[in-house]
């Protein structure tokens, strides 16, 4: 067993795989099988990614909550802009993000999630 580049992507990848764990190149005959794994393998990788940004985006809206309480006393005072504008971008950002977790999430029940 050797490590080659993928002729597709030029990442290293084993010289036994006939499929890129990267970006899906077929070096020979693929079964569905592997196929359907590599699809849910790509799927899994989406959903963390995607639940990571959402953490990202939560932070923004407890960074804009707290600069909020930090320029107004404990809403004693009225604030600036900035707050109300991170706190829009934060949760505008969360809800979008939360849509496209649920469409994967959808795509990979459909595939059928079994473990590895």
């Amino acid at each position: 067993m050797a490590i080659i580049s993928c002729p597709e992507c030029d990442k290293p990848i084993s010289s036994r795989t006939m499929l890129c764990p990267y970006c899906g190149f077929q070096r020979g005959q693929v079964s569905e099988e592997q196929l359907r794994e590599f699809r849910r393998r790509k799927l899994r990788d989406r959903i963390y990614q995607l639940k990571m940004a959402s953490y990202a985006a939560l932070t923004l809206l407890v960074g804009a909550f707290g600069w909020y309480l930090a320029e107004t006393s404990g809403f004693q005072y009225t604030s600036s802009a900035g707050p109300y504008i991170l706190f829009t971008i934060g949760a505008a950002c969360y809800l979008i993000i939360r849509v496209y977790l649920y469409r994967f999430k959808a795509a990979l029940r459909k595939l059928g999630n079994r473990p590895l």
